[in-house]
């Protein structure tokens, strides 16, 4: 460890300006707040900036509870910065990154595209950005705030799904180090944020339309006014016992969003979601948990425009060929007579 952060720490000798670019979820805004940290001191300036809006309740109440100081990626001038990283991702999770050159990364998501970066530290194995930083500043003896803390807790806590799923033992030491030094009353106020009562209706459609086949559920919800609610209504019903895998879909801002869980170790429900909706989207995520958003000038118009039926008998269909794919790879992998 003292070797990586030797050799990341040598960016800095100049004292360079440093733009950091996340992904507006917890593991990725606590790891950004972590690294600039580390890193105040050793930059001319540090400034986060975030790629998309903050929709989901839970993350802008963490934004606001811990008075976190970030900007949308829309008002940063790249130009003023000597260094660009990005934490909890990799360049081409980022499209405003398609023709900028990024420096520094530290993920933990499987590598996705080769790209030579000044510094990287990818750890699949590991499950969550959160906990690869805390050992960075623990490395460089840096003092960890509560406010810090906090955040680095509650990024390990969303990425594991409260250790239940994608855990390594740095994440549970982690974990175990900063929970002391975190504010435990706003670790519980950013999850105890409260649902619109106009959004239970939502609930309903969704059993209403819930189709269940060998233990794998799938509801199409149309047009809903935010996303976040199919993250919402997927983790629900993941945790019904005969349900083993979820897809939830809907229409929000111009985007088709699929959002799948898994509870089935033997099942890469990232790697899927990849292969079914690249192209025409983009998608990726862990083992248990995935998400795809396709825009809708994207979709064949029949989907687009398309009914109930239509669209989950589409989305079945991406599916299944992409479980087909998978199938035959595996396959040509291990017969000795394979081209």
């Amino acid at each position: 460890m003292k070797a990586r952060l030797k050799q990341l720490l040598a960016l800095f000798k100049n004292k360079p300006g440093l733009l950091v670019l996340v992904h507006p979820d917890p593991d990725s805004i606590a790891s950004a707040i972590a690294l600039r940290r580390m890193l105040l001191r050793r930059c001319s300036k540090v400034e986060i900036a975030y790629d998309a809006a903050i929709k989901r309740i839970q993350n802008r109440a963490m934004v606001r509870l811990l008075k976190i100081r970030m900007e949308s990626v829309k008002d940063v001038k790249f130009g003023d910065f000597e260094l660009l990283a990005v934490v909890d991702g990799q360049r081409n999770h980022f499209p405003v990154l398609a023709d900028k050159k990024v420096d520094i990364c530290i993920d933990h998501h499987p590598v996705s595209m080769t790209y030579h970066y000044q510094f990287s530290d990818i750890r699949p194995e590991i499950g969550a950005a959160s906990s690869v930083l805390f050992e960075y500043l623990e490395a460089d003896r840096i003092k960890i705030s509560a406010a810090l803390a906090t955040a680095l807790c509650y990024g390990i806590k969303t990425d594991t799904d409260n250790f239940t799923r994608a855990v390594h033992k740095l994440d549970a030491v982690a974990f175990s180090k900063l929970f002391p030094a975190a504010d435990y009353n706003l670790l519980g106020n950013i999850d105890e944020v409260e649902i619109s009562f106009q959004h239970l209706d939502l609930f309903r459609i969704a059993l209403d339309r819930l189709r269940l086949k060998r233990e794998k559920a799938i509801i199409h919800l149309g047009q809903v006014p935010d996303s976040d609610l199919l993250v919402i209504i997927a983790d629900f019903l993941i945790r019904v016992s005969e349900i083993e895998a979820v897809l939830v879909s809907g229409f929000a801002l111009e985007h088709m969003t699929v959002i799948f869980r898994n509870r089935n170790p033997a099942n890469d429900i990232g790697a899927l979601a990849k292969r079914a909706f690249e192209p025409p989207g983009t998608a990726g995520g862990h083992r248990y948990a995935a998400r795809a958003e396709i825009p809708v000038k994207c979709l064949p118009k029949k989907i687009a425009r398309g009914t109930q039926e239509q669209v989950v008998k589409w989305l079945e269909q991406r599916v299944r060929r992409a479980r087909t794919k998978s199938s035959r790879r595996q396959a040509r992998a291990v017969s000795p007579c394979a081209p």
